[in-house]
Order: C-alpha cells, then sequence, then structure tokens
C-alpha cells in the first residue's frame, strides 16, 4: 500500500501540472510550516497571479521567507523584486548582493542578471558559467558580449540556443551573422554549436 502524500507534496505535484489554482490552495493551507521551496513556489503564483489575484507583495514576501533560508532561485526572485520596487521598497544595493549570493550558489538566472551589472571580463566569466550549466538566455547574452572578437563563437552560441529552444529570434540572428562568413566558419560553428547543445542536454539530465 502507498503512503499518502503530504499536502507539500501534492501542491508540488498541482504546480508542476499547471493546475495553479489547486496549487496555490495547498500551499496556502500548510501555513507557516512552509518550507523554503514552498515558499518559492507560492511565491511564483502570487507574484505571476497564478490561480488567483495577482499580489507581488504577497510573493515578494514569499521569496524573502525562502531567500533568508538559502534557497538560491529565491534569492534570484527577490533580487529581481528589490531591483525594480516592485512589491517591496526599492533597494538596489541589496538586489546586487542577493544576486551574488544566488549565483554563488549556481543559480543561473543571477549569473545572467548579475553579468549585466558587471563589467565585461567579469560578464564573460559569469554568462560562461551559465552556459556550462546548460542555460540557453546566457549564450544568447555571451554571444552579444564576444561577438566583435570571436564571431565564430558567437554564432555557436547561437546555434546552441536556437537546438536548445527553437527560438526564432535566436535562429534569425544566427542567419543574420552567418552571411558574414565564409563556409568554414559556418561549419565551424555548427559543429561547437551542436558541442555546446549536447553537452547543454546531458548535464541538464543528470548524465554528464
Amino acid at each position: 500500500m502507498f503512503a499518502k502524500k503530504s499536502r507539500a507534496d501534492r501542491a508540488l505535484d498541482a504546480f508542476q501540472r499547471r493546475n495553479w489554482k489547486a496549487a496555490r490552495r495547498l500551499f496556502e493551507e500548510i501555513g507557516h510550516a512552509r518550507r523554503a521551496g514552498e515558499d518559492y513556489h507560492l511565491g511564483l503564483l502570487y507574484w505571476r497571479g497564478f490561480g488567483g489575484d495577482r499580489d507581488v507583495k504577497a510573493g515578494a514576501a514569499c521569496f524573502r521567507r525562502a531567500a533568508e533560508q538559502g534557497h538560491a532561485a529565491a534569492q534570484t526572485a527577490f533580487a529581481l523584486a528589490l531591483r525594480s520596487g516592485v512589491g517591496v521598497a526599492k533597494d538596489e544595493a541589496a538586489a546586487t548582493s542577493l544576486f551574488r549570493l544566488a549565483a554563488g550558489a549556481g543559480d543561473c538566472d543571477a549569473m545572467v542578471e548579475l553579468a549585466a551589472l558587471s563589467g565585461p571580463d567579469e560578464a564573460i566569466v559569469l554568462l560562461r558559467r551559465a552556459v556550462d550549466l546548460g542555460h540557453p538566455p546566457a549564450m544568447r547574452r555571451l554571444a552579444d558580449l564576444v561577438m566583435r572578437h570571436d564571431p565564430v563563437g558567437a554564432l555557436a552560441l547561437l546555434y546552441a540556443e536556437a537546438a536548445m529552444t527553437g527560438d526564432d529570434g535566436a535562429r534569425a540572428r544566427a542567419a543574420e551573422l552567418a552571411r558574414e562568413m565564409n563556409p568554414a566558419e559556418i561549419t565551424q560553428a555548427q559543429r561547437a554549436g551542436r558541442a555546446h547543445a549536447d553537452a547543454a542536454a546531458k548535464r541538464l539530465r543528470g548524465t554528464s
């Protein structure tokens, strides 16, 4: 006989199924016993208005509680709220500190956000780390930064992003850049792009 799932497990299951209303109700029923991950997911529901009315203050409060417990994605989410001043008083310095904490813990979105606040050298280091972790948004940002001195590498990143996401914007930018290259360079970029995408897919599946 299977053990009965906890309310938290049922809430996460509902969230994964995009049954937002049920997930929101179940997370709310947990109350003050919510763990960091549960607060983070409830914060997303409040922040985006899924499963009920949008409440950015409640969302930011959930992110704050989870962030204080070391939840990296919540640290990034709360940093975004702090930077924009939505749902909480604006505090750009605190936002940057949280981005650094979350990036140090391996959150790729934080790496991308922190790269935008950093000088070119640090930004490239941050974005390369996120790319190595298989994060498509970092591929486009890094392509922008290296395009001038490494157009083949930039094209490879755009090919990888397009392969992973099917994004028309990445495809269009790759096609535009490829028009400036010779066939050998395009072939080199295609091979490198496939290698990026394959390595990212393996890492995301946990097989590398």
